[in-house]
C-alpha cells in the first residue's frame, strides 16, 4: 500500500489541570482515547518502516499510520513516551536544537502561552498595534498587514492570525523580540527563561528518546521560517540542526526533515537533497500518498482531525 496517514502532534498534557489550562493542545485522556482509536484502525508503523517505504520501495501495512511530535517538549518524554512504551509503539520526534541546547522560548510558544491567558483577541490586536506605533510601525502599514494577514484558518480566527503572523516574521526582528517581551510579560507573568525550562525537554531526555527506540529527526536549529530565509541562513541552520542529532544519538544517514512551521522552498528541497535527507514533511493537510506525493513535501493530519 502506498497510503500513508500521518498524524501531527504538539502539547499532550493534562491541560486543565495546568498552570495554562487555555493553551490548544490534547489532552493525556485523549491522547491515551486517540491511540487506542488508532490501533484499532490503523497499522501504526515505525518511523524505519516508512524510510524503507520511499527510500527501498518497501510495501507498508494497508491503512499504515505514523506518529510525530514537534517541537521538543517536555510532554513528549514525561507523558507520551511511557504510553507508547507500554504500548510497544514508535513514533518520530522533531525537537529543534535551540530550545534543546540553549533553553530558549520560541516565539510560536511565547504567543501560545500569552493567548492563552487572554480570550478577548482584540484587546491584544489594540495592545500590539500601540506597541507597533512606539516603535516607528504605521497606522497604515498596520492596516495593511491587517488586510494581507488577518485570514482565518480552520483552527484560528482573524485576529489570532494576525497576532501570530506580526510577531513570528512580519515584523522585524529586534521589534518582534521587544513586543513578545513586553506581552509575554505583561500576561503571563514569569520570564520567557522560566517557562523555557520547563517547557522543553533536556538534551539527556532527548538522549533518552533515542535508546528506546524513537526516531529523532530535524526541526531546524533555530526553528526559522526557512521560505523566509536566505539560502546561506538555511543550509547554516539545518547543518547545525544535524549535528545536534548526531550529539544525542541519532544518525543522520536518510535523516528525515520537518519543516518549522510548514514552511520551505524550492532551496530547501534542493539542500535536502544534497545533505543526505530521505523524507520532508510539512503541514499540508491530507493522507500521504507515496506512491505519487514528492517525499520532500509530505502532507499530515492533525491530532485535531481523529476523535479524541
Amino acid at each position: 500500500m502506498s497510503n500513508l496517514t500521518i498524524v501531527m502532534y504538539h502539547y499532550v498534557r493534562p491541560i486543565h489541570e495546568s498552570e495554562f489550562p487555555g493553551i490548544k493542545g490534547l489532552e493525556l485522556e485523549g491522547f491515551n482515547r486517540q491511540l487506542d482509536f488508532l490501533e484499532e484502525n490503523y497499522s501504526i508503523v515505525t518511523t524505519e518502516q516508512v524510510i524503507a517505504a520511499v527510500t527501498k520501495d518497501k510495501k507498508l501495512p494497508k491503512h499504515a499510520c505514523w506518529l510525530t511530535f514537534d517541537d521538543g517538549y517536555k510532554d513528549h518524554y514525561i507523558y507520551v513516551l511511557p504510553e507508547l512504551i507500554e504500548r510497544n509503539l514508535s513514533a518520530a520526534f522533531f525537537p529543534p536544537r535551540v530550545v534543546i541546547e540553549e533553553d530558549k522560548l520560541l516565539d510560536v510558544n511565547a504567543l501560545h502561552h500569552i493567548l492563552s491567558k487572554i480570550s478577548n483577541r482584540k484587546s491584544l490586536v489594540y495592545d500590539l498595534y500601540e506597541h507597533c506605533l512606539n516603535n516607528g510601525v504605521s497606522q497604515v502599514q498596520l492596516n495593511s498587514y491587517y488586510k494581507e494577514f488577518g485570514v482565518a484558518n480552520r483552527w484560528d480566527d482573524e485576529d489570532t492570525i494576525f497576532i501570530k503572523r506580526m510577531l513570528q516574521h512580519v515584523l522585524p526582528e529586534d521589534i518582534r523580540n521587544l513586543i513578545t517581551t513586553s506581552l509575554f510579560e505583561k500576561y503571563v507573568g514569569k520570564s520567557t527563561q522560566e517557562l523555557s525550562s520547563e517547557l522543553y525537554m533536556s538534551i539527556e531526555e532527548v538522549s533518552t528518546l533515542v535508546k528506546k527506540g524513537m526516531y529523532v529527526g530535524s526541526h531546524g536549529s533555530m526553528h526559522y521560517w526557512l521560505d523566509k530565509s536566505s539560502e546561506e541562513k538555511q543550509k547554516e541552520d539545518i547543518v547545525e540542526s544535524l549535528s545536534f542529532l548526531e550529539s544525542v544519538g541519532m544518525s543522520t544517514k536518510d535523516w528525515i526533515m520537518c519543516y518549522p512551521y510548514g514552511a520551505y522552498n524550492n532551496y530547501t528541497l534542493s539542500l535536502l537533497k544534497e545533505l543526505g535527507a530521505s523524507i520532508g514533511i510539512t503541514t499540508k493537510v491530507k493522507i500521504a500518498d507515496l506512491s505519487t506525493d514528492n517525499p520532500f513535501t509530505l502532507p499530515r493530519l492533525d491530532t485535531n482531525d481523529f476523535p479524541q
